[in-house]
């Protein structure tokens, strides 16, 4: 009997135990995790959200940061596990991790060269990327120093370590001029074949320098296949009371000339002079103000005037330069003389007439404005000058060839 009564006893405490075991479970609260949203330094930031053990959550607004591209939220910081939001269930705390690309070609490296005969193409390429290094322009006039980030080329751009971070990021070509001077050269579009050629000038004078007016076939310089042939009025910098004649033939390395010498009664630099140059098939002839100082059509420089007699036409030309030093023809040059002017005040061309053996008017020129179509500027080196278009100017009438030292 007292056995019945324990028994009873610990069966009545057993279940009371296991009706309180239950009962806890029920009443238990479900477990709240955070979920943490990491944007990795950009956008702007995302409130921690609070959800219950096995929730899905809902996906934040899409975050932006300006030259990126918002790729997504993972599980892992180096954005290798992707989260679904329709799927993943939040089962801990958790933190979730922004991807983010680079936005692609939404900036431009815009080469400035500063000069406007030698252009480059503009770069589009990805934020915070590396520039391409371009080929290094290259200019007959100026030597490239670099690129550099300011007008006043006080920071080198560094093409292995500078990051694009702007949508324009311009970049400055850095020059050094290759020479110390600049000079001008004019010269007719149109070539001729014979011809009476007139100019009046008052033609510049220097030490040192060069101021001409001449005919000139345009391939003289190439040599191989092709010949020389010129006529000259060259005032020359060693004296300034004269000028000299010349005619040149043959070939590039080998040409043959007749230089002659000629006074004349004021110097050409101090008023206009008019001069001429006739070429015929029969003779070539020089004159100043009306009188003839040179005739060539005999004796041994004939065969220069047939060497010209060729389907070869020449170019009018009028140049202002420095040689390279040879102080016997020219003179030294210094550049206190400058600047130095040749003024051009009128421009006649005759064509020849070979049956009637007659000059009649072609063309007449008075430089009351630039004739683009009629003449073009050089644009070259000239030994110690470079031909400069701009020192190439139209002023109160005049067609004006400057020589100008160049600013470093």
């Amino acid at each position: 009997m007292k056995k019945i009564v324990l028994f009873g006893f610990f069966a009545a405490i057993s279940l009371l135990v296991v009706s309180c075991k239950e009962k806890g479970k029920e009443d238990a609260p479900t477990p709240l995790y955070y979920v943490a949203f990491d944007l990795q330094e950009k956008g702007t930031a995302i409130d921690t959200i609070y959800v219950e053990e096995g929730s899905v959550i809902v996906e934040p607004s899409v975050p932006t940061e300006e030259h990126y591209v918002f790729g997504g939220w993972y599980k892992d910081a180096e954005a290798t596990l992707p989260w679904d939001f329709n799927t993943d269930k939040v089962t801990a705390n958790t933190t979730l991790y922004a991807k983010w690309g680079v936005e692609q070609h939404c900036c431009i490296a815009v080469f400035r060269t500063q000069l406007s005969d030698v252009k480059i193409k503009n770069d589009t390429i990805d934020y915070n990327s590396l520039v391409t290094r371009p080929t290094d322009p290259e200019s007959d006039e100026y030597i490239f120093q670099g690129w550099y980030t300011d007008k006043n080329y006080t920071k080198l751009w560094d093409f292995e370590n500078d990051h694009v971070t702007q949508k324009y990021n311009y970049l400055y070509a850095k020059w050094t001029p290759k020479y110390y001077y600049y000079g001008a050269e004019l010269y007719s579009q149109e070539s001729f074949k014979y011809g009476r050629f007139e100019a009046k000038m008052k033609m510049a004078f220097a030490p040192g320098c060069v101021s001409s007016m001449f005919l000139y076939y345009n391939n003289s310089d190439k040599g191989g296949n092709y010949i020389w042939n010129e006529i000259d009025i060259e005032i020359l910098g060693k004296d300034e009371n004269g000028f000299q004649s010349n005619i040149i033939t043959g070939k590039a390395g080998a040409q043959v000339t007749s230089e002659k010498m000629h006074k004349t009664t004021t110097p050409p630099n101090s008023e206009y002079h008019t001069y001429v140059i006739e070429w015929t098939p029969d003779y070539v002839s020089w004159a100043v103000d009306g009188t003839e100082l040179r005739r060539t059509e005999a004796g041994a420089t004939k065969q220069q005037i047939e060497a010209m007699n060729g389907e070869e036409k020449q170019s009018l030309r009028f140049n202002l330069w420095i040689p390279n030093t040879n102080l016997d023809w020219v003179g030294e040059f210094k550049s206190k003389n400058l600047p130095v002017m040749q003024y051009i005040d009128y421009v006649k061309v005759y064509d020849y007439n070979t049956d009637t053996q007659e000059f009649t008017e072609r063309w007449t020129d008075d430089f009351d404005s630039f004739n683009a179509s009629r003449w073009s500027k050089g644009d070259w080196r000239m030994d110690q000058s470079y031909e400069k278009k701009d020192n190439v100017t139209v002023e109160d009438g005049n067609l004006v060839l400057h020589l100008t030292k160049v600013e470093r």
